[in-house]
């Protein structure tokens, strides 16, 4: 029979080690990782990496992932949460360039670190940005049709979300390609919302309006470009002569490479724009100790300490020569 004395005894030995899980808990460092929309194959990536951290498979980090829906206003609304959440630290991969600035502001003005990623905003008051370089992206698929096209042709571009850092800057790195090769005609371009469904509506309209026409397509992303190959294939389009270019290196993209109906895809290093992000927060939590643990450091880019304000990712070129390697 336990009696008086012992059964305090274990109260109070219960309480303290709930009071030890509880301080354990709040030790966890938290981010909030805000996924412009994660029904795209990328971002879906990007967050799968941000998750798949060491830190974070170790236990200490803790993760919660925000889908922003394509909806800059929820995006906004999500950033209003983590802050009122207090959580430590804030990776935002902003819809739109100019409607993200106002809640990053805000952020920063309640002194939590905001890492931007994948996506530039225009705001100047985030902590760091990790991202490729979209006006050289755009302007390396224009380079790479002019080697397949040396006598020129007739193109067609499908452009993002219109007003989104990457289709705004992606599409000034076109143009300044084309300029270079003024045997390229572009024919008609549009905005397909990086979506794979509406790549092929375009491309299947295109199609129709310009029959026999269209020599070339590029695409601001793969998932458009997938989309206008199901379409160019309905149409009995011969894809070994009509080169289809685009930007991510998505998995299904790196298999159309492998099986020649995409000439070639930008690889955009989703673990670099997301574990790298991971670590530049986590440099603003924990101070000048922390040191880097994702492989993306490790001859991919330079830490520098991880005080950068800005971190360039480089980009890939994958063709149907070394697309093996990177399936």
């Amino acid at each position: 029979m336990i009696n008086r004395r012992t059964f305090i005894a274990a109260i109070a030995a219960s309480t303290m080690l709930l009071g030890a899980d509880l301080a354990a808990a709040q030790e966890k460092i938290r981010i909030a990782a805000l996924s412009f929309g994660e029904a795209g194959e990328y971002m879906k990536a990007w967050s799968t990496e941000i998750q798949n951290h060491p830190a974070v498979k170790e236990g200490k980090v803790e993760i919660t992932v925000f889908d922003g829906k394509y909806d800059p206003l929820i995006q906004a609304n999500q950033i209003d949460t983590a802050l009122t959440q207090q959580f430590n630290a804030i990776i935002m991969a902003p819809f739109d360039l100019e409607a993200s600035a106002p809640a990053i502001d805000k952020a920063a003005e309640a002194k939590v670190p905001v890492i931007v990623s994948a996506l530039k905003t225009s705001s100047k008051n985030y902590t760091a940005s990790i991202i490729v370089d979209d006006r050289e992206g755009g302007r390396i698929i224009a380079e790479e049709m002019a080697k397949r096209l040396p006598s020129g042709g007739n193109l067609v571009l499908m452009e993002g979300p219109i007003g989104q850092s990457a289709q705004i800057e992606r599409r000034a790195g076109v143009d300044a390609g084309l300029e270079a090769h003024s045997n390229l005609k572009l024919l008609a371009d549009k905005s397909g919302n990086w979506s794979r469904a509406e790549g092929q509506a375009l491309m299947e309209n295109w199609l129709s309006a310009y029959p026999d026409q269209i020599n070339g397509v590029l695409a601001e992303n793969d998932e458009m470009a997938l989309g206008a190959i199901e379409a160019m294939k309905a149409a009995n389009v011969d894809l070994s002569k009509v080169p289809v270019i685009a930007i991510d290196g998505i998995p299904d993209a790196k298999r159309a490479v492998e099986n020649g109906e995409m000439a070639v895809t930008l690889y955009k290093y989703a673990r670099a724009e997301g574990q790298g992000a991971v670590d530049l927060a986590l440099r603003q939590v924990i101070g000048t100790e922390y040191k880097p643990q994702s492989e993306v450091w490790n001859g991919l880019m330079e830490w520098k300490d991880g005080t950068q304000k800005d971190y360039v990712v480089p980009w890939l070129i994958l063709d149907k020569d070394n697309v093996k390697k990177y399936m």
